[in-house]
C-alpha cells in the first residue's frame, strides 16, 4: 500500500465512524446474513494466512476488527482490486462490489457491525496447505535462495528448476508463493528441454543466472517470444485456464522462471515455490500476442520529464480466425492508463481491457468470461499513456526527469497483452510467425505527426471517454493535433461550421468532422451523422499534410451527456430558468412547476437527418429515438426536445416543466434518450 493512501485512510477512518454513528436503516444488516458471503467470495481469497493481503478475513472478529477500514475502501473502490473499466468485456471471477454490495458494508458499519445469527452464517472458505487453487498436481521450489542486497540497481535472474518429469504434461494454473514479495517485482516463466539454461545455472556463483534478454537466447527463443508459461505480477489472482486450454511442459525440461527484483531498502532472500496443475492435453495450443510488441520495446518510448499525458501505440493484425482467452496489461510507476481495442473486418471495434487508473501494485491477468471470437484481419490496438509529471504521486523521481525504455523499475516499458488459441490448429504457425516477425520490425518515429490515443477523445459534456454517437460533441487530446495557437471555428459560405481549421481536419472514416476549436495538444469537434448504423469508426487527425494512426473507437446510437455550469461533467447541470435569461443555481433555482431549458449532447441521429456543421433554425432537427427526463428521480414532462436554436447541430436542447412534488434544494436531473441515459452526478437547483 502506498504510504499516502495509508494516510488518507488514517483520516477518514474518523469521518467513516461518524457516519456510522449517524445513519439509519429499515432492515437490520449482518455479518452472518448479508456481509459474510461479499467477504468471503471477494476478499478472503487473498486475505488468509499465508497469502499477499497483510491480515485475515476469514471469520467475524477478523471483519469486524477491521470494518472500519473494510467500510472505507470498498466505498471508495479500492478495494477490492479490480483495475478493468465495467461495461465493455466480461472477465471470469470479477471481484468487482455491485453498488448493493457496497452500500450493504456501510449500512453494516453505521449498525455498529453486528454479527446477526451465527448459525446461518455461511462457511467460510478452505485452503488446502495455503494454496488459493487447491494442492498442486506438482511443487516446485528453487533449489537455493537468492540473496537481494538492500540497494542497487535492480536486478533480472534466471533461475533453473528441474521438473522431474518422466511424461509430457499441460499446465491449466501456475501459483506463486514468493518468500520475500516487497523486492519482486514480477516473475515470467518458460520451460527448457535443451539443457542450455541449466549449464548457465550457477556460473558465476549464484543460484541461477543474469540477464533479462539472456532468456531468449537459451533453450527455445521462440517458444518464449510467444508467452512461454505466464508470468506472476503484483496483484496477481492465481485462475485456471478455460477448459480445453492449456500450455505444454514436456518431459524432462526445466522449468525456468526469470524475476526482476527491486530492491528496497532491506537485504532480503528469495527462495520461490511454485505450484504447478496439470489438465489434459488441449486440442490447439495457446500463444500470446503483445501490443505493441515485447513490452513496447521498439515502441520509442522517451518520456520528457513533466509531461502528464504521453502516449504510445501498437498494432498488430490477426492473420488466421481466434478465439481470445485472456488479457493483461504491463507498465512501471508512470503508468497512467492502457487501453486494448479490436476492431473487426466488420468494422465493429471491441474494448478488451480498459484501465484508467493504472497502478503498479495491481497488474492482474484477466481471463474472459467466455472465448472471445476474433475473426482473421482484426487489427489489435494495444495504447498505453504516461504520467512523467510531479502531479503523479508514485513518479519514482522527484523531480522528475526523462524516462526511457528500460529493464528497471525506474525505467518505463508497456505492452497490453493478448492470449489467444486459434480456431484452427493449422494456424498457430501464421500466428506464431506473425508475432515474431511483429516484435523485430522497428516501429516508425511519431516526429511531428499527430498523436492521440482512443481515449484521448472524451465527451464534450460529460468528458468521459468511450463510445461515440452521430452528432456528439467530443474534444480529443494528444500531441501536435494542430498548430501552436488556438484557433477558433469557422463558418463555410453556406453558414456551416467548417471543417478546416487552422490546418486541422478530424475524420471519422474519411468524412471530415465539423471543428468548434483545435490547438497543438487539444481540439474540439462534432462527429459526422455518417457513423449513424456503424459498429465502430476509424478516427484520424490531419495536422496540414500529415496524419495520425488510425485510432478505433465503439460507436452507439446514442449515450446523452449533460453539460455542466464548472464544464467537468459533473454537479450543478447547464440550465437556462424559464425566464430565459437566468442560468440556474443555488443563487437562482427553479421554480417548482417551471420549465427550464437543458443542455446536452449525444442523442445521435435525428429527423429529418442531421446536417454536419449547420445551425439549427427553422425546421429543427429532433432526435430519431425517444427522449424522457427526471428530476429528483420523478417523471417530468418534456415540452420539447431537439437542436438548440441557433446553435450547431449536436448540441441538444430538453425543456421540462419540474414537478411539483420535487424536493428543494439541488437535485438529480437525468435525460433518457431511447435506452441510455446521461450521466450520474448532475444537479438542478430547485426551490
Amino acid at each position: 500500500m502506498h504510504r499516502y493512501l495509508y494516510f488518507i485512510l488514517l483520516a477518514a477512518a474518523a469521518q467513516v465512524q461518524t457516519q456510522a454513528q449517524t445513519q439509519t436503516q429499515t432492515q437490520p444488516v449482518t455479518f452472518a446474513k448479508d456481509i459474510a458471503p461479499i467477504i468471503y467470495n471477494n476478499c478472503s481469497k487473498c486475505h488468509h494466512t499465508g497469502e499477499v493481503a497483510p491480515f485475515p478475513l476469514m471469520s467475524y472478529s477478523d471483519v469486524k476488527a477491521h470494518g472500519i477500514t473494510i467500510g472505507l475502501v470498498t466505498s471508495i473502490h479500492y478495494m477490492p482490486p479490480w483495475k478493468p473499466e465495467p461495461g465493455w468485456t466480461a472477465y471470469r471471477d470479477e471481484r468487482r462490489l455491485t453498488p448493493a454490495q457496497i452500500s450493504l458494508i456501510q449500512q453494516w458499519v453505521a449498525a455498529g457491525m453486528p454479527q446477526g445469527d451465527p448459525a446461518t452464517e455461511p462457511k467460510a472458505p478452505q485452503y488446502t496447505d495455503g494454496w488459493q487453487l487447491g494442492t498442486p498436481d506438482l511443487i516446485l521450489k528453487m533449489p537455493a535462495g537468492f540473496n537481494v542486497p538492500a540497494d542497487g540497481p535492480d536486478i533480472y535472474r534466471n533461475f533453473v528448476i528441474p521438473t522431474g518429469l518422466t511424461a509430457d504434461k499441460w499446465v491449466t494454473a501456475i501459483e506463486l508463493k514468493p518468500s520475500a514479495r516487497s523486492v519482486v517485482h514480477h516473475s515470467l516463466f518458460f520451460s527448457d528441454t535443451t539443457g542450455g539454461a541449466r549449464a548457465q545455472d550457477g556460473v558465476d556463483g549464484q543460484p541461477g543466472f543474469p540477464g533479462f534478454g539472456s532468456i531468449f537466447t537459451v533453450g527455445d527463443p521462440l517458444a518464449a517470444i510467444n508467452g512461454g508459461l505466464g508470468g506472476w505480477v503484483p496483484g496477481t489472482t492465481p485462475a485456471f485456464l478455460p477448459s480445453g486450454v492449456a500450455i505444454p511442459l514436456p518431459k524432462g525440461s526445466d522449468f525456468l522462471m526469470q524475476t526482476h527484483f527491486h530492491p528496497n531498502g532491506v537485504a532480503a532472500t528469495e527462495q520461490t515455490v511454485i505450484g504447478l496443475y496439470f489438465g489434459p492435453a488441449p486440442a490447439v495450443q495457446m500463444t500470446q500476442i503483445q501490443v505493441p510488441a515485447f513490452f513496447g520495446i521498439r515502441a520509442n518510448l522517451d518520456i520528457p520529464a513533466g509531461v502528464p499525458d504521453y502516449k504510445i501505440r501498437g498494432s498488430f493484425t490477426l492473420p488466421a480466425d481466434v478465439n481470445a482467452v485472456g488479457v493483461w496489461a504491463h507498465a512501471h510507476y508512470l503508468g497512467h492508463e492502457a487501453k486494448l481495442t479490436a476492431t473487426l473486418p466488420s468494422g465493429e471495434v471491441r474494448i478488451l481491457l480498459w484501465i484508467k487508473d493504472w497502478e503498479f501494485n495491481w497488474q492482474d491477468q484477466y481471463i474472459f468470461n467466455s472465448l472471445v471470437p476474433l475473426p482473421k484481419g482484426t487489427r489489435l490496438d494495444g495504447e498505453l499513456t504516461y504520467d512523467n509529471s510531479s502531479g503523479n504521486i508514485v513518479n519514482p523521481n522527484s523531480p522528475p526527469k526523462n524516462v526511457k525504455w528500460g529493464e528497471n523499475s525506474t525505467d518505463e516499458m508497456g505492452s497490453l497483452l493478448l492470449n489467444v488459441v486459434p480456431q484452427k490448429a493449422a494456424d498457430l504457425n501464421a500466428i506464431q510467425n506473425a508475432s515474431i516477425i511483429y516484435v523485430l520490425s522497428p516501429v516508425p518515429l511519431v516526429g511531428t505527426k499527430p498523436l492521440f490515443v482512443s481515449s484521448g477523445m472524451v465527451d464534450g459534456a460529460s468528458t468521459q471517454a468511450g463510445a461515440v454517437t452521430p452528432g456528439k460533441i467530443v474534444v480529443l487530446y494528444g500531441n501536435n493535433l494542430g498548430p501552436a495557437k488556438l484557433t477558433g471555428a469557422a463558418l463555410t459560405s453556406d453558414g456551416r461550421y467548417a471543417t478546416s481549421v487552422g490546418g486541422t481536419q478530424v475524420l471519422f472514416d474519411g468524412v471530415p468532422a465539423p471543428i468548434l476549436y483545435t490547438s497543438s495538444g487539444q481540439l474540439a469537434a462534432v462527429v459526422p451523422y455518417a457513423v449513424d448504423g456503424k459498429l465502430g469508426t476509424q478516427v484520424q487527425v490531419r495536422n496540414g499534410n500529415q496524419s495520425s494512426d488510425p485510432v478505433a473507437l465503439p460507436v452507439w446510437p446514442a449515450q446523452p451527456s449533460l453539460f455542466s455550469a464548472n464544464l467537468t461533467g459533473a454537479g450543478q447541470a447547464a440550465i437556462i430558468n424559464q425566464d430565459g435569461l437566468t442560468v440556474n443555481s443555488s443563487s437562482a433555482p427553479a421554480a417548482k412547476g417551471s420549465i427550464v431549458s437543458i443542455y446536452a449532447t449525444g442523442e445521435g441521429q435525428t429527423t429529418p437527418g442531421g446536417i454536419d456543421g449547420q445551425i439549427a433554425k427553422g425546421t429543427v432537427p429532433v432526435p430519431k429515438l425517444p427522449v424522457s427526463a427526471t428530476v429528483d428521480g420523478q417523471a417530468a414532462d418534456v415540452q420539447y426536445a431537439g437542436g438548440a436554436p441557433g446553435a450547431i447541430a449536436g448540441l441538444f436542447q430538453v425543456n421540462v416543466r419540474i414537478p411539483a412534488t420535487v424536493s428543494s434544494g439541488n437535485v438529480p436531473v437525468e435525460i433518457h434518450v431511447g435506452n441510455a441515459v446521461s450521466q450520474a452526478g448532475m444537479t438542478i437547483s430547485v426551490k
